[in-house]
């Protein structure tokens, strides 16, 4: 009996030295994380310059909207502000090849002629060579004014009652047809006597000018000057 006990005692005791020599078996690998990747870094905003527009022996301030290469001067009603034209600003920014310049005149009787060819000559003298011009109301005379200047490329008419302009650069005439000031009328008249290329638009609304842009049809007419103006920069 006990001879036959021996040899299973030998074969226990080596099964048990090689299983306690057996490298113990490893906890699992956590996997490695991943590292988080930067946030992109956000691209630079449009640049907005405070400048001044020296004239004669004063000056006036006026605000520069990006730097691109084609100047868009805006010439108000004289009865809004700068700030009434911030929608169209905004959404002529993103277009990179623009310089968007509103002001205010100092006098819409006495020096507003002098004031907008001050805005003009600063332009030059950004040695910009290429200029959009957009009025409203009575600032759509100062822009007819400048209908010669061999730097205009296009012009934008919002309610007017100016002269037909017969010059060769693309012409936008836009009113409300219902205007407060009976420009509806006045403004298809100035389309109608100016020269081709141009294009009229009247929208259903009973507002003024630049009110135009908050009105409830103000998306549309912010999207008709964006492409009308991305047409002419595309052009050049």
């Amino acid at each position: 009996m006990l001879s036959n006990i021996r040899p299973l005692l030998v074969v226990v005791f080596i099964v048990s030295f090689l299983f306690g020599c057996a490298t113990p078996t490893s906890a699992p690998t956590q996997p490695t994380a991943i590292p988080t990747q930067p946030a992109p870094t956000s691209t630079p905003g449009i640049p907005v310059e405070q400048v001044t527009i020296p004239v004669e022996n004063a000056s006036f301030p006026a605000t520069v909207t990006g730097n691109g290469e084609i100047a868009v001067i805006i010439a108000s009603t004289g009865e809004d502000t700068p700030s009434d034209w911030e929608p169209l600003v905004q959404a002529l920014r993103t277009n990179e090849h623009l310089r968007i310049i509103t002001f205010a005149y100092r006098d819409l009787v006495g020096t507003a002629d002098k004031d907008m060819a001050a805005v003009l000559n600063y332009v030059r003298n950004a040695g910009i060579t290429k200029i959009i011009c957009i009025g409203a109301g009575v600032g759509s005379r100062f822009c007819t004014n400048l209908r010669e200047e061999p730097d205009i490329i296009g012009m934008i008419f919002i309610a007017t009652e100016s002269l037909g302009i017969k010059s060769d650069f693309p012409k936008l005439f836009l009113t409300a047809d219902a205007d407060p000031f009976g420009m509806a009328g006045s403004t298809e008249r100035v389309y109608n006597q100016s020269a081709e290329p141009k294009t009229f638009k009247s929208y259903a609304a009973g507002v003024h000018g630049p009110a135009l842009f908050k009105a409830d049809v103000g998306p549309e007419v912010l999207a008709d000057i964006s492409s009308f103006i991305n047409e002419i920069v595309d052009g050049q």
